[in-house]
C-alpha cells in the first residue's frame, strides 16, 4: 500500500506564475509513488487540485497594501485614497505586514486545518512533507506537523531567499523568524541555485542541501528546434512571458528597442503576455513606441499552454530582472525559453543567470538602453545550440527530488530503528 506524501505549497495548477506550472509538472512525479495530500493557499486555488487525493487550504490575510492586478493583466483594485497614501510609508507597511505574516495570527485563521491535519495523521502513515517556499505560510503549516510529530522528515524546497531585499516595507523580523523554521525542521533542503544553495549554508552549515535547478515541461516542448533569425530580417518578435513589476525599467527596455530599430531598419513587436503593474504601464503609455519602429501588444494573464504558443511564435524571448539586481534565484521562465530553444536577451546583472545564459542561450545586457540594442543585434548574428536542453527537464527534475527525498525517509527510518533497539 503506497504511504502518504504532504505537499504544502503557496500556489496550486492553474495560475499564470512559475511556481504553479512548476507544481503541475512535479506532482504527477509524486502521484505515482505516494498517495498525496496537497495543502495550499485559497487565494490561490480555491477548488480542489487534480493531483491529490485530498486537497486541504490555508487562510491568509490581505489588506489595501495588497497588490491586485485587473483582467486584463494591468494594475486594478479600488483607487488609492488620501489617508492609504500617507499611510503607504514603507515602515508603516513593514509594521502592517510583519502583523499580517506573523504565525499567531496563522495559526488563529486555520484552527480548522489544523483539526483536518490531526485526523489525518491519526489515519495515515505519512512518509514525508514537502513544502515549498519562499512563502511563509507553508512553514508554519510545517511547523504544526513537526510539533506533533517530529519523526515525520520535511523536505523544504527553496525557490528564492524568504529573507529578500526586493523592495521596500519588506517585513524583516517575519522573513527572519520563517528561516529559523527552515534550519530547525529542514531535514533535508532543495535550493533551486547555486546562490541559494550558497545563502543557506550561510545560515546553518548544518543543513542538508542538495542542488535541484529549475525546469521545463518536455510536453510542451520536444518538438521544438532553433531557427537562427538573420540581420537581413526586416521584422523581428520578441515576447516577455510573466509578470513585470517591482522595478524591471521596462522604459529603458523599449528605448533600447527602438535604438535597436533605428540602427538596423527592422520593426520590432514586443509581446507581454502577463502582467503588468501600474509603473511598467505608465512607463508604456509615455513612450510612445509605436512612433519608433516598436509595436507593443500586452496580452496580458493567459492560461499556461497559451502562454507557451506566444513564446513558440516569438523569435527572441525577454528577461527582465530587477535593477539592483540578485545573486539567489534564476526565473523560472529561462528553463522554458531554454526547453523552447528561443534565443534568450536578458536585461540582468545577476551572476547566476547571467553565467546560465550569457554567450550560450542567449545575451545578457545591463540595464543601459545602448547596451540593449547592441545585444539584440549580437543575437541576430549568432547562433546558438540547445542540445543539451534535456537536462533541465522537469521529469530529470522530479526524479532527483524523489530520490533526495526517499535518503531523507530512509535516514529517518534508520534513525528511529536505533532509538527502538535502544
Amino acid at each position: 500500500m503506497k504511504k502518504s506524501l504532504i505537499v504544502i505549497s503557496d500556489y496550486m495548477e492553474g495560475q499564470p506564475v512559475v511556481a504553479s506550472v512548476r507544481y503541475a509538472g512535479i506532482m504527477p512525479c509524486f502521484a505515482e509513488k505516494y498517495v498525496l495530500l496537497a495543502i495550499n493557499d485559497q487565494r490561490f486555488g480555491t477548488g480542489k487540485t487534480v493531483y491529490s487525493d485530498d486537497n486541504y487550504k490555508f487562510h491568509t490575510t490581505n489588506s489595501v497594501f495588497t497588490q491586485t492586478f485587473d483582467g486584463n493583466g494591468t494594475a486594478g483594485g479600488k483607487k488609492t485614497g488620501t489617508l492609504e497614501r500617507l499611510l503607504r510609508h514603507k515602515w508603516v507597511i513593514s509594521i502592517w505586514r510583519n502583523v499580517k505574516l506573523s504565525k499567531r495570527l496563522f495559526n488563529q485563521k486555520n484552527k480548522g486545518l489544523f483539526l483536518q491535519l490531526d485526523r489525518y495523521l491519526a489515519e495515515y502513515e505519512v512518509a514525508a512533507v514537502f513544502v515549498t517556499v519562499p512563502d511563509v505560510y507553508g512553514l508554519y503549516v510545517l511547523d504544526y506537523i513537526k510539533q506533533k510529530h517530529p519523526h515525520i522528515p520535511a523536505i523544504i524546497e527553496i525557490r528564492d531567499i524568504i529573507n529578500h531585499d526586493i523592495g521596500e516595507g519588506n517585513p524583516k523580523l517575519s522573513f527572519k523568524r520563517a528561516e529559523k523554521l527552515v534550519c530547525k525542521h529542514g531535514d533535508g533542503v532543495i535550493a533551486v541555485s547555486q546562490g541559494i544553495e550558497k545563502y543557506y549554508r550561510g545560515l546553518d552549515s548544518a543543513l542538508d542541501i542538495k542542488l535541484v535547478m529549475n525546469g521545463y515541461d518536455e510536453q510542451y516542448f520536444s518538438e521544438c528546434t532553433y531557427h537562427s533569425k538573420a540581420s537581413t530580417e526586416h521584422h523581428v518578435t520578441l515576447a516577455h512571458i510573466g509578470s513585470i513589476y517591482k522595478g524591471r525599467n521596462i522604459a529603458e527596455f523599449i528605448e533600447g528597442l527602438q535604438i535597436f530599430s533605428n540602427r538596423t531598419g527592422i520593426q520590432v513587436t514586443f509581446n507581454i503576455v502577463g502582467l503588468l503593474d501600474e509603473q511598467a504601464l505608465h512607463d508604456i503609455q509615455n513612450l510612445e513606441p509605436s512612433k519608433n519602429g516598436v509595436t507593443i501588444q500586452i496580452i496580458g494573464s493567459v492560461e499556461h499552454h497559451k502562454a507557451i504558443e506566444w513564446l513558440k511564435s516569438a523569435d527572441i524571448a525577454v528577461i527582465l530582472t530587477h535593477v539592483k539586481g540578485s545573486d539567489y534565484a534564476i526565473p523560472g521562465k529561462t528553463f522554458e525559453y531554454i526547453g523552447a530553444c528561443k534565443p534568450i536577451i536578458a536585461v540582468t546583472e545577476d551572476g547566476e543567470l547571467t553565467a546560465l545564459v550569457h554567450g550560450r542561450y542567449g545575451e545578457c545586457a545591463r540595464h543601459d538602453r545602448d547596451d540593449i540594442a547592441d545585444r539584440l543585434t549580437c543575437i541576430l548574428q549568432k547562433r546558438y545550440d540547445y542540445s543539451d536542453r534535456n537536462k533541465f527537464s522537469r521529469r530529470m527534475q522530479s526524479e532527483q527530488l524523489l530520490r533526495f527525498m526517499e535518503q531523507k525517509m530512509k535516514e529517518t527510518r534508520h534513525k528511529k530503528k536505533i532509538i527502538n533497539e535502544v
